[in-house]
Order: structure tokens, then sequence, then C-alpha cells
């Protein structure tokens, strides 16, 4: 019996920060196709730590989205810096990891359920990101991801809110795989 191994493909720092800066100059609608050709990430791929960055808001992001963003990721005691996925998940199996923020006395908070699902986007197969205990039933959030490219991953933000029927698309994000001791 043969068993095949895939190279998983892991970032530096450094060349996480250069794809961060290249798709850093993309628009909005220059995402939507590179979303809908990515693939689903396997949990070999994007497991351990990412580092992450915000990229870009829809046009159509409200006030109050933006000002979340400010309050609960982007600020001096609470700057968002990726997720790290700690458990498998697959088709059957829902996964677990948390958000990873640049601060020494809480690194890491609202954690995150993870699970292959149909995008919101074009109802291909996705990654979602759950928050079950981030207050997602005040904020509506859920978050999908696709592999774009090896180590890659961009990243949809949907809302709703909580007397709405139907998610919107709010902006994209990225994950980088990191090396093992990045």
């Amino acid at each position: 019996m043969s068993t095949t191994k895939t190279s998983i493909k892991r970032h530096s720092l450094e060349e996480a920060r250069a794809i961060i800066d290249r798709l850093g100059k993309y628009s909005f609608d220059d995402f939507h196709p590179l979303f809908k050709e990515g693939k689903v990430p396997l949990f070999e791929e994007i497991e351990g730590k990412t580092l992450g960055s915000f990229l870009v808001l829809g046009p159509n992001t409200g006030w109050w989205r933006k000002l979340g963003l400010t309050i609960f990721f982007d600020n001096s005691l609470a700057r968002w810096t990726g997720k790290r996925f700690t458990t498998p998940f697959d088709d059957k199996k829902m996964g677990e990891g948390i958000n990873l923020f640049q601060n020494r006395i809480l690194p890491e908070r609202f954690p995150i359920y993870t699970y292959v699902n149909k995008s919101l986007f074009d109802q291909n197969l996705c990654l979602t990101v759950a928050y079950p205990r981030f207050p997602s039933s005040l904020f509506g959030l859920i978050d999908q991801l696709r592999k774009i490219d090896e180590g890659v991953f961009l990243g949809q933000g949907h809302h709703k809110f909580l007397w709405g029927k139907e998610y919107s698309l709010q902006g994209y994000f990225v994950l980088c795989a990191l090396n093992q001791e990045g």
C-alpha cells in the first residue's frame, strides 16, 4: 500500500507580508473572480498560524460595520493579525481555531468553528468560519475562505442583521499559512 504525500506550502513572515502588500492593490471587484476560481483548503494546508490582513471593504459596507471592525479588530489594543486553525475539518466534521491579535495580554480571542459548506457567494464549496462566542448573533458574522495559491487563502466577510433574511458580502481579507517558527 503506497500513500501519496502532498507538498504543503508555508510562508515566512516576510513572504506573507509581500503577498498581503501585492493583494492590497486589488479592488473589491478584482477579488470576485479570484474567490470564484479558488478551491476549498484542506486542513493540512491551513493548519496552525496564519498571517492575515483586511484587504478591502465593499462599496455598500455600512458605517456600523466599519466601526465594528475598528473596535474589535483594528485598533492599537486589538490589532487582528490572522487566525490559528487547531483541529481538522471536512465535509462531515467541524473544526476549531481562534483569531490572533498583536496584543501581549490577549493575543488569542474570538474562538472559531470551521466547516466545509456552500459559499454564500456562488454556492460552490468553501471553508466557512463561524464565531460561536463572539456576539455573532447580534452582528451576524460569517467568513468564507478559498485557497487561491499555495499557502494563500482569500476570505470573504459576510454580515446579516438579526432581523435580516440574507447575508451580504462586506469585504475581503487574506490569510497566509506561516512556517512553524512564524
